[in-house]
Order: C-alpha cells, then sequence, then structure tokens
C-alpha cells in the first residue's frame, strides 16, 4: 500500500519533476506534489503547508537551491531539505550541506532518492521529539525557578556530606550570603553563630543518620550581619535512581517573631494567671466577709423573731393573769356595787349596770387577745407532731373545725426551720379564725422529692391584707420567716372560698457520705421513717362551748 507524503518540489522543469515523482512512486510513495520556481511561489506554498518533504534543484533561473534553503531556515522550518541536481561538484555539495541542506542527489543517480528522504525524515522526527523535550524541560525549569523563587521560606540542597549545591534567593536574603558564597559550603556553614555551631553540629546530626522529626528542628543562625535570629528547619531525603539517599533538601523559616510573640503571649498568659489569683483572692476574702455578714444577719433575724415571740407571750401572759385577773375582780366589785345599789332602789343602778357590763366585755376580749397571743408553744421535734398539736390547740381554745394530715415522706427539719413552719402556720390559722371568721381549717403538708409544701386553707373571708399586702403586718411576718428560711409563701383565693396559704420549701437532697449520717442530707434537714407519715385527719374532737 503506497504511503503518502507531501512534496514542495523547487524545480523549473516539468521533465525532471515528472521524472522524481516517478521515482517516489517506484518506491512506494503516494506524492502530493507542489511545484515552485521562485521565491514568491515558495513562500506562499508554505503558507498553505504543511510539507513533509522539499526538494530543491541546485540552479533555476529565477531561483536558486540555496536561496530556498535559506527561506526555509528565516521561517523556523525544520523540513528535510534534498537537493537534486544534474550539475553539482562535491565542494558546492559539502558547502550545501553545512548550510543546513540535509542531503543532496545527482539526477543520473535517482535512487538514491527514496532512502535520502526516509533518513531525513526519521530524523526529522527525532529532532522535533527532541525540540519539544528541551522545550518541555525549559518550561519546567523555568515553572520550578518561579516557584523557587516566589517561596518565601529560604530552600537548600546539600549533598551527603553536607556540601550545599543549591539554594534559593530566599535563602540568600535569610542569611544575607549570595548564592556564590554559599554553593559548594560545608557544615559548619558561614551562617552558623560560632557560639552555637557545636550544638548546630550535633542538631544536623541527625538528618545525616535519617532521623528527621516531621515537626522539624528549631536552630539558631546568625546573618551576615552578625545579627542572631531563630529558625524552623524542616528536611527531606533526596533520592538517586537506584532509590539511596543521595543528599537532603531543607527549607527554612524565619520564626523569630513568632517566638516573641509566644514569649509575649506567655508573659501576658502569666500576668493573667498571676492577676487572676489576686482578684480570687481578693474576692474570696469579699466572699468570706460577706458570708459573715450574712450568717451574722441571719442570727440577727432569728434573735428578733424569738424577741418578737418572747414578747408575744410576755403581752399574752400579762393580758391573761395581771390584766385579765385585774378586770375579773372589777367586775365583781362592780357587780356587787349594782347588788346594792338595786336593793336600795337607788337612781345610779343603771350606771353601775352599764359599767358591769362594759367590764365583762372587756374581759372578754382581754381573753380573746390572751389566746391568739398565746395559741400555743412549739413542744415537738417534728413538723407533723408539732402541726397536729396545733390544730388540737386551735380547734379547742377558737371551738372551730381545725384538722391535719401529712402525706410523702416528711423530712425531720433542723430546729430553726422546724420553728419557723410552725409559727408560719400559727399565723395563718390566727388569721384565719381573726380576721376571716372562719369556722374550718385545714392544715396540710405534702413531702414530694425535691421540695416540701405546707398549705393552710380556710372557708372564711379573704384576708384583708390580700387586696393590700403593705398594710398587712401578719402576712409581712410570714413572708420575713418564709425567706428566712430559704422557703416561698403565696397566698391566694380558695375554692370555691376562703383563703390558701402555701409555703414551699426547697429539699436539695445530697448524697450520704461513708461512715457518716446517712439520715441527714447535708442542708439540715432529716428523714423521718415511713411509719411517722401516716395522714392525720381530725385529731381532736370539738369541745360544746361553755355556756355564759
Amino acid at each position: 500500500m503506497s504511503r503518502p507524503i507531501r512534496v514542495l518540489l523547487v524545480e523549473d522543469s516539468e521533465y525532471d519533476a515528472a521524472l522524481l515523482l516517478m521515482e517516489l512512486r517506484q518506491g512506494g510513495y503516494d506524492p502530493t506534489c507542489e511545484r515552485v520556481e521562485s521565491a514568491d511561489e515558495m513562500m506562499a506554498a508554505l503558507d498553505r503547508g504543511p510539507w513533509d518533504v522539499v526538494i530543491a534543484d541546485y540552479v533555476l533561473p529565477r531561483f536558486s537551491g540555496p536561496a530556498a534553503l535559506k527561506l526555509l531556515q528565516r521561517r523556523g522550518l525544520d523540513h528535510p531539505f534534498i537537493i537534486v541536481s544534474g550539475h553539482i561538484d562535491e565542494d558546492t555539495a559539502v558547502a550545501s550541506m553545512k548550510a543546513g541542506a540535509h542531503d543532496y542527489v545527482m539526477k543520473d543517480r535517482l535512487t538514491r532518492l527514496v532512502p535520502a528522504i526516509e533518513r531525513e525524515m526519521e530524523e526529522a522526527k527525532v529532532r522535533h521529539a527532541r525540540r519539544q523535550s528541551e522545550q518541555q524541560f525549559a518550561r519546567e525549569q523555568a515553572f520550578r525557578r518561579t516557584i523557587e523563587d516566589s517561596i518565601p521560606s529560604g530552600i537548600a540542597a546539600a549533598e551527603r556530606n553536607g556540601r550545599l549545591t543549591y539554594v534559593n534567593p530566599a535563602f540568600c536574603q535569610l542569611v544575607g550570603w549570595s548564592e556564590r558564597d554559599l554553593i559548594g559550603a560545608t557544615p559548619p556553614y558561614p551562617f552558623f553563630p560560632p557560639e552555637h555551631q557545636e550544638s548546630l553540629m550535633a542538631s544536623l546530626a541527625p538528618i545525616a543518620e535519617g532521623r528527621v522529626p516531621a515537626e522539624g528542628f528549631e536552630l539558631p543562625f546568625q546573618h551576615r550581619s552578625g545579627r542572631n535570629f531563630d529558625v524552623l528547619l524542616l528536611s527531606k531525603p533526596l533520592l538517586d535512581n537506584k532509590g539511596a539517599v543521595a543528599g537532603w533538601l531543607a527549607s527554612v523559616t524565619d520564626i523569630t517573631a513568632r517566638k516573641e510573640a509566644q514569649d509575649a503571649l506567655r508573659r501576658a498568659h502569666d500576668e493573667l494567671e498571676q492577676r487572676v489569683r489576686e482578684r480570687t483572692a481578693d474576692l474570696r476574702t469579699a466572699n468570706a466577709s460577706l458570708e459573715a455578714a450574712m450568717h451574722e444577719r441571719q442570727r440577727l433575724e432569728h434573735e428578733l423573731l424569738e424577741i418578737t415571740e418572747k414578747e408575744r407571750r410576755r403581752i399574752g401572759l400579762d393580758l391573761h393573769d395581771d390584766l385579765g385577773q385585774k378586770l375579773t375582780g372589777l367586775t365583781l366589785m362592780v357587780k356587787g356595787l349594782e347588788v346594792n345599789l338595786r336593793k336600795k332602789n337607788l337612781p345610779e343602778t343603771a350606771d353601775a349596770a352599764k359599767i358591769s357590763a362594759l367590764l365583762h366585755q372587756a374581759v372578754v376580749h382581754a381573753g380573746g387577745l390572751a389566746r391568739d397571743l398565746a395559741l400555743g408553744e412549739l413542744q415537738q421535734d417534728d413538723l407533723p407532731a408539732a402541726l397536729r398539736e396545733l390544730a388540737a390547740n386551735a380547734e379547742h381554745l377558737f371551738s372551730i373545725a381545725c384538722c391535719f394530715k401529712a402525706e410523702g415522706k416528711i423530712p425531720r427539719l433542723e430546729r430553726s426551720r422546724l420553728t419557723q413552719f410552725y409559727k408560719i402556720t400559727q399565723e395563718a390559722v390566727t388569721n384565719a379564725i381573726k380576721h376571716g371568721k372562719a369556722t374550718q381549717v385545714t392544715v396540710s403538708v405534702v413531702g414530694e422529692p425535691d421540695r416540701l409544701v405546707l398549705t393552710i386553707r380556710n372557708n372564711g373571708l379573704p384576708f384583708p391584707s390580700m387586696i393590700d399586702r403593705n398594710k398587712g403586718m401578719g402576712l409581712r411576718i410570714m413572708n420575713y420567716r418564709a425567706n428566712v428560711i430559704g422557703a416561698s409563701l403565696d397566698i391566694k383565693p380558695g375554692r370555691p372560698d376562703g383563703t390558701q396559704v402555701i409555703c414551699c420549701l426547697p429539699l436539695p437532697v445530697t448524697p450520704a457520705r461513708n461512715g457518716g449520717d446517712s439520715g441527714k442530707n447535708g442542708n439540715g434537714i432529716h428523714a423521718v421513717p415511713d411509719s411517722n407519715l401516716q395522714p392525720v385527719n381530725r385529731l381532736a374532737r370539738k369541745k360544746p362551748a361553755r355556756k355564759k
């Protein structure tokens, strides 16, 4: 099968051109040919290329083989160029070869044409491949050089013995030495500080042994000007074509500013920690003073409440034992005076009767005040028993229905909390009877996992102070007592009538310690056995009212 070939023929003889084409066909080619006779025709043909081979006669009337060769060279084209001539001596042929012609063939020996074309076409392919490789290598070299020159870190390559074979501009700028000064240098390098040469040589030993830490080395370097600075050196082995270590490639970065910033940050951190310690100590002192003040305030609050209760009991006893007895004595004396006046049928009898009635009212009122002020004192150690006794006393003193009930696990409270719960209940019951005119009061306490709920319900009128709590001394005292023990107090209308007072005490339970009191939760609260937690309803029967 014939091989296609494009031939640009510089020839003025059609006969010679036909002989050349016939020779190509006999050599197994299927030529596509264009014949030119001048420089202009050749340039036009080259523009229409490409061509596989250029065959030129040495002498033409208006052109020549050497002129055609120069035109091809000016175009930068590397086509196989073969001179074919019938009248050329050996010196001329050699001169043409030196000028760039690839071969020459005499017209009377055209049998050499096809082998010459085949040889030159193969060599043209080789030259083309070599030029491509060289161009690719040049591009890669330029690309590598651009990258190396643009990298801010210094890059250096060294042989296994430490001899420097390459440094990039950044490395030269980093140490202040030129490439000419550094290439070929061996350890200790000129950028090693004299006072650190021994330690630096010891630091580089692991690199030569192949023990290169991934995080690199921090080393001291010295600029040519004498200025010392710190660098981070990262190193990788360079392998030869057999995979053996032939040298090392290292990148060097100036970390002086970073280390100074780290040192400054460390100093700032230490100073901050010192200020925090000082501030913490101040806060601890202030907190201790505040806690002491709070404890002192709580102590004074408890003392104030105790003084109030003592004064209340004293006034109640004075009303009952002193004023009540004196009023009772006056009542008897006036009653005797009234009887004597009536026997004598004197007009002052009516006035004596009025005085006697007023004194009787004063005795009754003083007795009521005494009962209000001395409803009962706390005698029990646990809340259910204390409230049960309080309900019984209220029912006996005021001749009303007063019941108590308990639900859930009721913890055993310390004395201060127990006292305040008792006094809140006492105040709520007194208000219900005195101001609400209640005939039925229910006191209940419910133990929940996280709180203790005390509720006092009555069927009387709403408390007067529910409209404006600032006017109710009793409610203010109840709120004060609740705050003292960390409880909350809420007063709301009852359903369907009356009022209900609700006091909630949070119970933050903490795990019991080994060997400690497992019945105490760390907040002054003790667990009460379940046997003491049975609900209690009416514990005291209502006694009939005395006849007047």
